[in-house]
Formats: structure tokens, C-alpha cells, sequence
């Protein structure tokens, strides 16, 4: 910061003189917040100030287009943006998301922090405010309840693109682990009950269709996020706004940020309602649920070694000694990364709960918890993504399928056996299946071995196809007495 500067100097405010640190780019009114409201050491996110700094910039820029703000002042500020945009003076952003809930206390703070320092750029100190107010110039055309609104807009856009990558990958893993096990065929099961056959690829096939699905849903819900209500000032009206300044806000913005925005069609709903945050939301949880309930289904195929259903084997992070013998048996690995996802989709469920609460305590033209419902959005869709990143390379990509335990288990369940009594009837499947009882894999061999079946007919049902496809079963005689 430039010029000599003493330890601490007086600014003041409606309520009198309050005494600043000389080294900060934060002013009064940011001192009070600090001093007098909540504070409980969380952050906002730094994706949430980028997006507000975006608007400041913008915001002067325009107005000096449209003749409100001095060339020379806008410059300074635009200067001091760029400053803030590329990581500096980040630590002079001291307001808590929970101080106040519709941003207030953020607009202020940065407000001050750009003032201040675009008055150093201009050859003034901070804290003097001669040649650039906080108020007066920085929020020009402008009102919290619209500048942290659109900001909000603009973060959950920014994060929702980063998310994008482990999403993807997620699908394709699963894709790619479809395509490997297509030909493992595996006891399917409903109500956690043996049921007829299918592969593991299927069932990984599965897995990816309802992640794709997810990610669609998601990327539809946040299309509404486009629609900015920048220029709506404090409920929504655009009073003390250039009637040009909305539709230039919103083209300034798309190409400080890269996306294509538009302008809001109804500026009072998007001040009084946060649904679109809500159906972000909303799309979040979905897929939370869906990912929860896959990472649930591994946990149980990976069950074991012994006494599970052990049919895929999750790569070891972590061993942990047996607890049966420690010193006697092999160490054991559990299936942690698992684990940690379900458990990253329980805090974005109970995080979906508060934007819900939140969305609807606002009252009449504005929403006074907006704060909470960024903090929450965003804060969950980094979750997701650090979590997916960790879960794919180190578990998905990492998994393996024990095809021997597969085949013993379908053996074991009657798939092969309703095969057989599909070609040489009930009594004569009884009869010898009854001979190889106790070794079930020998049956197969059986099969090949002798002439109970054809080697065309032998081939079609032991075939990964024969169970998995859709086809009407031939009725076989017995079946309906066997079954009562």
C-alpha cells in the first residue's frame, strides 16, 4: 500500500468516530460489522467475492459510459477490480457470510476495500475519501439486494462448470467399467433376495445411465441462472438506475465472464424469490441421492472377503489388522473412499434442507437469508466435486471384478439350473443337478462333457446373453407343481 502510514487512523460514520488499522483498505462502516455483528470465522467464498468485484467493475464502467462517473474515477476503480480480480488485497475482505443474510455487509466491505484503494491509485490515502466515496461511487446504480443476487448468480454458474469435469469422468468410468464386465454374468437381486441373472456390466451400465440422467437434470435446472437482475436495484423497480444501464450491465458481464448472460424478465420475482437457487438445489440433492445409493450398491458387492457377496474387489487405501486374529490372518481394507462419498451426500442433502428454509423466509421484495443460500450452494457443489475427484481415481478407476466368485455364486442361486430344466425338463434337471450338489462348477463340466445337451445348446445357455437379454422363457413341465 502506498504512502506512510501510521498505526491506526480515525474514519467516521452515522454513529461517530471509530479507529481503523492504518494498513487497511477496509473503512468504518466495515468496522462496525466486525465489531458489532455475528461473527463466527467463516468465509465467503472466494468464487462469490470474484463474482461482486465482476459487478463493481462492470458497474463502473457503465456508468461512466452513460455519463454518471467520472472517466478518470472509473478508471481507478476498474484498476482497483483488476487487483482484487487477480488475488491481491483479498485478505481486506473481512465481512462473514452470516452477518447479514442479503449481503449487506460484503457490498460495504468491498465497497471500502476498492475506494480506498482506487483513491491511492488517484495519488489520495485511504481513508480520506476526497476524491472517491464508497457509497456515492462504487455503489452507483446499485443496491446490495441486486449486486449480491446477481454475484450469487454468477458464482453458482462458475462453480457449477468446475463440477462439470468429475461428473463427467464419473460417467465414463462407469462406462468404461460397463464395457469390462459385460460378459461377467452375476446373480441379479431384488429385495436383496436372489433374483435372475445379469451382468456386472449391466449393472455398471446402469450406474452411468443414472449419473448422465443426474448431470442433465442439473445442467437444465441451472439455465435460469443466466437471467441476471442486475439493474433491479433494491426491490426490483430500478429506481436511481439509467434506464440503459440493465441491458449494458448484462453485456459487460457476459464478456468480463465468459457466459452468456441476459437480462431478467420480471426483476421484482427475482428480488422477492430465490427458486432458481432452490431448483439448483434441489438437482443438487438429486444426484446426491443417486450417487449415494450407487456408492451404497459397491459397498455391498465388495462385501466380504469370506461372508459377503465379494463379487468386485474395491482397491485398498487403507489396511486395518483383522480383528478376529491380528497377528494370525491378513490385514483387511475397507472400503473408505466409498464410505467417504455417502457420506459427502448426507451433508449435501441436510445443505439442500437449509437453502429450502431459506428460500422461504424471505419476506415480501427481497430475501434477507440470500447469504445462507450461496454459502450453502456453492460450499456443496465444491464438496461433491473434491469428493468425486477422490472417488474416481482412487476407488472407481481401481476396481475389479472376481469372476470365479460370480460364477459361484449364480451356480448357487438355481439361474443354471432353470437353464437346463428350460431343455431336459424338471426330473431329469433334478436328477442331475442332485450328482454334482457338492460341486456345482463340476456340473458345468458335466454339461460339457457328456451328452445330456447338445454342444450348440450348451454354448447358447451358458452364454453371458442367455439370462441377461429379453426373452420369453419356454414353460417348463413340473414348473407350476415345483413352484406351489
Amino acid at each position: 500500500m502506498g504512502g506512510k502510514r501510521l498505526d491506526a487512523r480515525i474514519e467516521y460514520d452515522s454513529f461517530g468516530p471509530i479507529q481503523i488499522p492504518a494498513n487497511s483498505y477496509w473503512g468504518a462502516q466495515t468496522a462496525r460489522a466486525r465489531d458489532e455483528l455475528f461473527t463466527c470465522g467463516w468465509k465467503y467464498h472466494p468464487k462469490l467475492i470474484e463474482a461482486i468485484v465482476l459487478v463493481k467493475k462492470a458497474a463502473a464502467s457503465v456508468n461512466s459510459e452513460l455519463g454518471r462517473l467520472d472517466s478518470r474515477l472509473a478508471d481507478a476503480i476498474v484498476q482497483a477490480c483488476d487487483e482484487v480480480l487477480s488475488g491481491q488485497w483479498r485478505d481486506q475482505i473481512i465481512a462473514e457470510p452470516l452477518q447479514s443474510g442479503s449481503g449487506l455487509a460484503l457490498n460495504i466491505n468491498i465497497n471500502e476495500v476498492l475506494a480506498n484503494r482506487a483513491e491511492e491509485l488517484l495519488g489520495g490515502n485511504a481513508g480520506e475519501y476526497k476524491l472517491l466515496d464508497p457509497h456515492r461511487h462504487l455503489n452507483l446504480s446499485q443496491a446490495s439486494n441486486d449486486v449480491f443476487t446477481t454475484a450469487m448468480r454468477l458464482a453458482v454458474i462458475t462453480a457449477l462448470k468446475e463440477f462439470e469435469p468429475a461428473l463427467l469422468d464419473l460417467e465414463r468410468l462407469l462406462r468404461r467399467k460397463a464395457l469390462e464386465f459385460a460378459k461377467i454374468v452375476k446373480v441379479g437381486r431384488s429385495h436383496l433376495r436372489d433374483s435372475v441373472p445379469i451382468t456386472l456390466g449391466q449393472e455398471f451400465n446402469a450406474f452411468g445411465s443414472t449419473v448422465e440422467r443426474s448431470f442433465k437434470n442439473l445442467k437444465e435446472s441451472s439455465n435460469c441462472l443466466f437471467e441476471l437482475n442486475i439493474g433491479g436495484t433494491q426491490i426490483g423497480t430500478g429506481w436511481d438506475a439509467h434506464p440503459s444501464y440493465q441491458a449494458r450491465m448484462v453485456d459487460k458481464l457476459s464478456v468480463f465472464s465468459k457466459f452468456r448472460l441476459k437480462p431478467g424478465e420480471d426483476l421484482l420475482r427475482m428480488s422477492q424469490s430465490m427458486s432458481d437457487f432452490v431448483q439448483v438445489s434441489s438437482a443438487l440433492r438429486q444426484l446426491a441421492i443417486e450417487l449415494g445409493k450407487i456408492a451404497n450398491d459397491l459397498r455391498l458387492l465388495n462385501s466380504g472377503p469370506e461372508a459377503g457377496i465379494a463379487e468386485i474387489k474395491m482397491p485398498a487405501v487403507l489396511l486395518s489388522p483383522s480383528p478376529l486374529l491380528p497377528d494370525g490372518l491378513p490385514e483387511e481394507a475397507q472400503p473408505l473412499l466409498a464410505e467417504s462419498l455417502n457420506m459427502v451426500c448426507f451433508q449435501i442433502i441436510g445443505m439442500d434442507l437449509s437453502i429450502a428454509l431459506a428460500a422461504q423466509a424471505g419476506q415480501l421484495e427481497t430475501n434477507p437469508m440470500a447469504a445462507a443460500i450461496l454459502h450453502n450452494l456453492v460450499q456443496a457443489i465444491d464438496l461433491l466435486k473434491q469428493g468425486l475427484f477422490a472417488f474416481n481415481q482412487k476407488c472407481l478407476a481401481g476396481i475389479t471384478v472376481d469372476n470365479e466368485r460370480c460364477q459361484q455364486l449364480l451356480a448357487s442361486s438355481g439361474a443354471l439350473f432353470a437353464a437346463v430344466s428350460e431343455q431336459i425338463g424338471l426330473d431329469d434337471a433334478r436328477a442331475l443337478f442332485k450328482m454334482h450338489e457338492e460341486n456345482p462348477e463340476r456340473l458345468r463340466q458335466a454339461l460339457l462333457e457328456g451328452n445330456v445337451l447338445s454342444p450348440p445348446v450348451i454354448e447358447k445357455i451358458l452364454n453371458h446373453a442367455y439370462f441377461t437379454t429379453a426373452s420369453i422363457r419356454p414353460r417348463v413341465n413340473g414348473a407350476m407343481e415345483s413352484a406351489s
